[in-house]
């Protein structure tokens, strides 16, 4: 009957993945709804095809990993006391649930620096091909067609959604949300103002095209303006300590050769 279920599909396809579901399943309705949406809101910036119950499913897999192997690798070397158990238990639970967070943090901050990357091109594309006599959307279409990243994929998105009959206005607001970029909703927002209150779509995306890239050599400055502090610690550590090696060896060895004389 349809209730026998098919035991011809792996175990853990049967077995292992729903109860790892149910128990994800109970884990999220126990947790704080802000740190849920917290989590979505990740996910969505980040790009993931993950649900929030898929990511606290890694979440706890990697909290009885990180623990557990390490709990078996120091009952296999023996000699340890109960205390320094219970402390690697701690630490390495502590690490198992802070590295699936710190890997959608760091992928929330790569996409967005490839998205602030790509936005003054593509803002550049946009506002040739508006002055061209293109339409809004045409242009977007171009931008997906010419360049390729996060920000492309998101008009593509966007364009889809418009496709589909659903308010432009509506779909490039949903595009600001999703990037997570304070340039990207400026943006957004400009267009959207602008249609409602028949302002020139030319000489807006002329401005928002020189603000971005105005912004874009700020952030090239600011960045340059760190490299001599980042230069220090390979300079202390690598550099000098070869540099005196060099200029002091020779002569160390001379005084050691004149004092065993």
């Amino acid at each position: 009957s349809e209730d026998i279920p098919d035991l011809e599909r792996p175990f853990v396809e049967r077995v292992v993945w729903p109860l790892l579901e149910g128990l994800s399943e109970r884990v999220v309705n126990l947790l704080p709804a802000a740190l849920l949406a917290r989590l979505r809101r990740q996910l969505t910036v980040a790009g993931s095809s993950l649900s929030v119950t898929g990511f606290v499913l890694i979440w706890i897999a990697s909290a009885a990993a990180f623990p557990g192997a390490s709990l078996a690798l120091m009952l296999a070397a023996g000699g340890s006391s109960g205390a320094v158990y219970f402390l690697a238990f701690l630490t390495f639970f502590t690490l198992g649930m802070y590295v699936p967070y710190f890997w959608l943090a760091r992928r929330v901050g790569q996409r967005q620096r490839r998205i602030l990357k790509d936005l003054p091109n593509a803002l550049d594309l946009i506002t040739t091909c508006v002055e061209a006599g293109l339409g809004l959307d045409a242009a977007f279409a171009k931008v997906t067609d010419k360049m390729k990243g996060p920000l492309s994929d998101e008009l593509a998105h966007a364009l889809d959604q418009m496709a589909m009959g659903r308010m432009r206005r509506d779909a490039l607001r949903d595009v600001g949300v999703r990037a997570g970029v304070a340039e990207v909703v400026v943006f957004v927002n400009a267009i959207v103002h602008a249609e409602q209150t028949g302002a020139s779509i030319g000489q807006l995306l002329r401005v928002q095209a020189d603000q971005a890239r105005v912004k874009r050599r700020q952030r090239v400055e600011a960045h340059a303006q760190r490299m001599p502090i980042w230069m220090t610690f390979p300079l202390v550590l690598f550099i000098l300590p070869s540099l005196f090696i060099v200029i002091l060896g020779p002569a160390g060895i001379s005084a050691y050769e004149a004092l065993g004389g």
